[in-house]
């Protein structure tokens, strides 16, 4: 099976984990605080950049109870682990082996795509750029796009908050996040 696991150390890696596995993605209200543009280890909960999709004997359900279980310090509930598969997969679909890939607003991208023009779970994405590869030579990408809330919120879909789901900045997202409640 076709997994995300953490690639590099650049840009921004906290986690110094061996065999990072990728949690989904943990997206609060605030993407721009990183928990909309970096993975986080399922393993010690720090953040990294870059991932690759990389080959993994452990199932889904497996890899879901691991993630559940560290988020939640409890063993997850079977709906909990159906939920988080489902989404998964959804966010899986087309990665390919081998390649890079970064996360940003409820998508992972692969990192030599062109340009991004995609409605995520906050915000509205129109950049001729990935901007975590445009960071590793422009800094300035960091403060002017990813961490800058002025650009998030000034390009807000609506309301989106954890305890907003489902309403019209995740309409399409709705499902994926039902079983966070």
């Amino acid at each position: 099976m076709l997994y995300l696991a953490k690639d590099n150390n650049e840009l921004i890696s906290h986690c110094r984990c061996d065999n990072a596995m990728v949690t989904f993605p943990p997206q609060a209200d605030c993407p721009w605080c990183g928990c909309g543009w970096l993975f986080t280890c399922m393993e010690c909960r720090k953040a990294f950049t870059f991932a690759r999709a990389v080959e993994t004997n452990e199932s889904l359900e497996s890899l879901a109870a691991q993630d559940i279980g560290k988020r939640e310090g409890s063993p997850p509930k079977p709906e909990e682990i159906r939920g988080w598969v489902e989404a998964m997969k959804e966010l899986l679909q087309g990665v390919q082996l081998g390649k890079q890939y970064v996360v940003l607003d409820g998508r992972f991208i692969p990192t030599d795509q062109q340009a991004l023009d995609f409605d995520g779970w906050h915000a509205s994405h129109r950049l001729t750029f990935i901007p975590q590869i445009a960071a590793l030579s422009d800094p300035s990408v960091l403060h002017d796009i990813l961490t800058n809330e002025e650009y998030w919120q000034s390009h807000r879909l609506g309301d989106f908050a954890p305890s907003a789901l489902g309403k019209a900045a995740v309409r399409d997202r709705k499902r994926w996040w039902e079983f966070w409640k």
